[in-house]
């Protein structure tokens, strides 16, 4: 019989050259603990740049003895194959709202309050307000209690110096679930958002592009707001500029709208999703800038701006979501397809059952998937998979 070898055997150059090809970043982990042979082969390959993975609930939060090992399952495209990772204990039933480069996740521990952050790589947890400072006329204000829908930021939250938090939110009030939802601004630290921005705007999406946050309409329009604050004042003052800009080119039948940065560029993702059943195809725009000229000539100071459609996705892989939009190079991923990357988040528009929902609450969790440009349609990940009780899929940003 043939004697038993170990995977210690391998010879190391070979070892280095399969690390190589592994481009998963939990598969490279598992391949290091293999033995001290593999771990260097890991270590001497620098882990390549990687792709968001999709966090996807599970059908109910299981409720776990103390001190239980909580896992979730994330999907990662790379390996395209889901993985159960630990997870903080006390995310027990939390909705999920977004997400932030570096570890970071958008919950709300009660569903319509209890707003956070927390880190997934350190277990390091945040606050966000539950409550904004609304004026009511004469000078006057009133603190209400908000949900969050979607949520970005302006810089990595590890220390609040610097940093700003943008929202699209609902105020619970009588009428919060009959008119459009509102926006709002506040430095990280405060326990109130205190920065009210235009109400009524019914945002669809946020994203921090050139050192604003650009907040897209369901018509396609973008208001700019520039926070403006001293280090030094208190955490609640702080103010705002803003711009609206009435976009040229407008194409209003959309079943969602996204912002993405890509290239430099912004661009505006608008998902095709035919009576609200499972989403068909996408199209994407690039913002566009042109100088309006007078009598003099061209006017510096005013420019009007519009959409135009791309023809084609030209290598982008664009991953949308609400608030963390993030778009790569399929030319970086050996392997990988040009495509529009989405996940269930019809939930969006679900306020009601979000804040006064029977149980159990119904999120959609099936709707999640790519599309690779026409003429093809979206190839569905998941199209069995039933809806949570607790929250809707979630992109993970490493």
């Amino acid at each position: 019989m043939a004697a038993r070898r170990s995977w210690a055997d391998i010879p190391a150059d070979l070892v280095a050259e399969i690390a190589r090809h592994v481009p998963c970043l939990e598969d490279r982990v598992r391949a290091a603990r293999a033995c001290r042979t593999w771990l260097r082969g890991v270590l001497t390959n620098p882990c390549p740049l990687q792709l968001p993975w999709l966090l996807l609930p599970y059908q109910n939060a299981a409720a776990l003895p103390p001190y239980a090992t909580r896992r979730a399952s994330f999907f990662c495209v790379l390996c395209n194959r889901a993985h159960r990772l630990a997870v903080p204990h006390y995310t027990e039933g939390a909705r999920f709202f977004g997400a932030y480069p570096g570890g970071w996740l958008f919950l709300a521990y009660g569903q319509s309050c209890g707003h956070g952050l927390i880190n997934l790589r350190t277990h390091e947890s945040l606050y966000l307000p539950d409550d904004i400072i609304r004026p009511v006329g004469d000078g006057l204000a009133r603190q209400y209690p908000m949900f969050i829908r979607a949520a970005t930021l302006s810089a990595p939250p590890a220390t609040f110096e610097g940093c700003v938090a943008a929202a699209i939110i609902t105020v619970l009030t009588p009428q919060c679930f009959f008119g459009p939802s509102h926006i709002t601004v506040w430095r990280m630290g405060s326990h109130v958002a205190s920065a009210s921005c235009t109400f009524g705007l019914d945002a669809e999406d946020v994203i921090h592009h050139n050192g604003a946050f650009h907040f897209l309409t369901r018509h396609g329009d973008l208001l700019i707001c520039r926070p403006e604050f001293q280090d030094e004042a208190p955490l609640g003052r702080l103010q705002v500029r803003e711009e609206f800009r009435e976009m040229l080119g407008r194409v209003l039948n959309a079943g969602a709208r996204y912002l993405v940065e890509c290239r430099g560029e912004l661009l505006m993702v608008l998902r095709v999703q035919p009576h609200q059943e499972a989403t068909w195809s996408f199209r994407v725009f690039r913002m566009m800038q042109e100088q309006v000229s007078d009598a003099d000539g061209i006017d510096a100071d005013h420019a009007r701006y519009g959409w135009t459609e791309l023809p084609a996705l030209d290598g982008r892989m664009l991953f949308v979501g609400r608030g963390c939009s993030r778009s790569f190079e399929a030319a970086h991923f050996p392997g990988s397809q040009e495509g529009v990357y989405f996940l269930d988040d019809g939930s969006f528009h679900a306020a009601p059952m979000i804040c006064f929902g029977d149980e159990p609450r119904q999120y959609g969790c099936c709707n999640n998937g790519v599309w690779s440009g026409p003429p093809d349609h979206a190839h569905h990940w998941f199209p069995l998979q039933r809806p949570s009780t607790y929250s809707s899929p979630v992109w993970f940003l490493h």
